[in-house]
């Protein structure tokens, strides 16, 4: 590192904490943006050490707010799903995850979304055959014999099955479920996608935290996230140019689905305020490569902080 990086570290202190970060997980995760070939120009180990150190905080932060919102969210799909068709499954396909309908058969947008949801259909089918001798709320129902009702089931569904499910759910439900959170928006052309994109944006970081990812640079984006909800989020929260390619937008969407869910004020400027303390600790440890701290948070993230601090303002 010292040789061919030029990095300067030395010293048992900077020693054990290249060590305790490890050379591959710590210092070959850490020392580009996004892509291998952009590379950070570090001339110090302690500029790289803060970014681990940075991204290490925003996990921390984020963490109990994603798991909050997952959870949330499944129980507010489950729900509705209720009072649609019951807990039974077999109703579930029949009556609420028939998105393909409203297209023609035959129609290529009906052959897609009838086979995203058999694939829904068949995921549903293998994970109860897989657990049945080892989820107790799964098993209970198999030596009973008796169906296996739709909230056991969702104890085995992850984010990405959640996307799969919302997107096959019947556009009025969508809209419902938009409604029942308060992210319906009338003048809102696509609101039925909108639920799936926003759970779809959540699973990346979710999955990000969960195994201990790396953040910053927000590499685990997924590249289905488009323009429709850069949109709908400069719509719904005034907040503009959302890519989903820095943190802070990472930091809108938390800070919109935690609103939805009935954060008070105080809670959101609570988290919007540590970001941004950990942000400032950050730039002072850059304030040698500032060009650094540019590349990795963006130019304009004073503004959308701004954007954000001001949505909560006004949140009736």
């Amino acid at each position: 590192m010292r040789d061919n990086k030029k990095l300067n570290i030395g010293g048992s202190k900077q020693k054990r904490q290249l060590r305790n970060i490890g050379y591959f997980h710590g210092y070959k995760g850490y020392n580009f943006y996004q892509r291998k070939e952009n590379d950070l120009s570090y001339s110090e180990f302690t500029e790289l050490h803060a970014l681990y150190e940075f991204d290490t905080e925003i996990k921390t932060l984020f963490y109990r707010h994603v798991m909050f919102s997952e959870t949330a969210i499944k129980n507010r799909i489950l729900e509705i799903i209720n009072k649609e068709s019951g807990y039974d499954l077999e109703p579930l396909f029949e009556k609420v995850l028939i998105d393909y309908k409203k297209h023609a058969p035959g129609h290529k947008e009906y052959k897609k979304k009838l086979a995203q949801t058999l694939r829904l259909r068949k995921d549903i089918y293998e994970k109860i055959h897989e657990n049945c001798n080892t989820k107790p709320y799964i098993s209970h129902y198999i030596y009973d014999d008796r169906p296996v009702p739709v909230y056991a089931v969702f104890e085995l569904l992850t984010l990405g099955n959640m996307v799969f499910l919302t997107r096959c759910l019947k556009d009025t439900m969508k809209i419902n479920l938009l409604k029942d959170l308060d992210l319906f928006i009338t003048s809102f052309e696509k609101n039925e996608k909108i639920i799936g994109d926003l759970i779809d944006c959540l699973k990346g970081l979710r999955n990000a935290i969960a195994h201990n990812g790396v953040l910053y640079d927000c590499r685990f984006k997924d590249n289905s996230t488009g323009k429709q909800l850069t949109e709908y989020f400069n719509v719904k929260m005034k907040v503009k140019n959302l890519e989903f390619n820095r943190i802070v937008d990472y930091l809108a969407v938390i800070i919109l689905i935690c609103s939805s869910l009935g954060y008070s004020k105080t809670e959101l400027k609570r988290i919007v305020r540590e970001f941004e303390t950990s942000l400032n600790k950050l730039r002072n440890e850059l304030k040698h490569n500032i060009s650094v701290y540019d590349k990795i948070i963006g130019t304009d993230v004073r503004t959308k902080i701004n954007q954000i601090n001001t949505y909560i303002n006004n949140i009736s």
